[in-house]
C-alpha cells in the first residue's frame, strides 16, 4: 500500500508538470528549457512562457468628449446594434478591418479630456499582431448629404480654407468654405458651396478673383484610391473646371 501510494503520488507530480493554458493565443519563446528547475511557490513562481490571444484582438484609443456625448447612449443601450468602428495598419489604406466598439470606460481623464474605448476585430488570419499601432474611425449611424471636392482645391488664407468657383460669366470668385472630414481623397465642405457650382481644380495659379477664365469642365477626379464602388452613397460631387488663360 506504501508503494501504490508513492506511485499515484508520482503520477500525480507528472500530471502537475503539464501546464495548460485557460485560453487560446499565440505562445511567446520557451523561458524555461528542458532540465530546469521550475518554482510553483506563491509570489515567486517561474514564469515558463506568455501567451496572448490574437482572434479576435482588442484596439485600445481614446476619443474626447464631444464623441463620447454623441455616441455614449448607443454604445451603453444594448437594445441598439453595436457601434461600428473601422481600423488600419500602418502599410494599409481604406480601413479595411471591420469591428464594434465593445467597451467605454468609467471616467473620463480630466487632463486630456478624453476617455479610453475599445474596439473588437476579427482576426482569423493573425495578420493583426497585440501590441501594433494602428488607425481607427468611428462611423457615424446616420448618413447625411454632403458636397465633396478635391482636397487639393482647398487654399488657405491667414487660417480660412476657401475655393475658387467660376460663375455663370465665366468669372472667378472667391469662396470662403466650412471644411470638413477627408473621406477618400475628397474634402467634405460643409458651409460655403452649392452642389451645382463649378470649382477649379487645375489651373490655381493662373486663377485669380475677378479674371475672366475659360474653363474645361470635368467631373470631379475621384483619387485612385477610391475608384469604383465607394462609400459615399449619400454624398454629392461638384463637379471640376480647370482655368485657362
Amino acid at each position: 500500500k506504501e508503494a501504490q501510494a508513492t506511485l499515484a503520488s508520482a503520477k500525480l507530480n507528472r500530471e502537475f508538470s503539464t501546464v495548460t493554458a485557460p485560453l487560446g493565443g499565440r505562445a511567446s519563446r520557451a523561458a524555461i528549457t528542458k532540465g530546469n528547475l521550475v518554482n510553483a511557490t506563491a509570489g515567486s513562481a517561474t514564469l515558463l512562457t506568455t501567451l496572448v490571444p490574437v482572434d479576435p484582438i482588442y484596439a485600445y484609443f481614446d476619443v474626447d468628449e464631444p464623441t463620447i456625448l454623441r455616441y455614449s447612449a448607443a454604445a451603453r443601450d444594448p437594445s441598439r446594434p453595436p457601434i461600428p468602428v473601422e481600423m488600419e495598419l500602418a502599410n494599409e489604406a481604406g480601413f479595411p478591418h471591420q469591428g464594434t466598439i465593445d467597451f467605454l470606460d468609467n471616467k473620463l481623464d480630466p487632463a486630456t479630456g478624453t476617455m479610453r474605448v475599445r474596439g473588437v476585430f476579427p482576426n482569423p488570419d493573425g495578420v493583426i499582431t497585440p501590441g501594433m499601432y494602428a488607425r481607427v474611425r468611428l462611423q457615424s449611424q446616420k448618413k447625411r448629404p454632403v458636397l465633396l471636392v478635391s482636397d487639393r482645391a482647398v487654399g488657405i488664407d491667414q487660417g480660412r480654407k476657401y475655393l475658387l468657383v467660376v460663375n455663370a460669366d465665366n468669372k472667378v470668385e472667391y469662396r470662403e468654405v466650412l471644411t470638413g472630414r477627408l473621406a477618400d481623397g475628397l474634402r467634405v465642405i460643409e458651409k460655403g458651396l452649392k452642389s451645382e457650382e463649378w470649382v477649379i481644380v487645375n489651373g490655381l495659379q493662373r486663377a485669380r478673383p475677378g479674371i475672366t477664365v475659360q474653363a474645361d469642365k470635368t467631373a470631379m477626379p475621384l483619387p485612385p484610391e477610391a475608384e469604383g464602388p465607394t462609400k459615399r452613397e449619400s454624398a454629392e460631387t461638384p463637379t471640376e473646371a480647370s482655368a485657362g488663360e
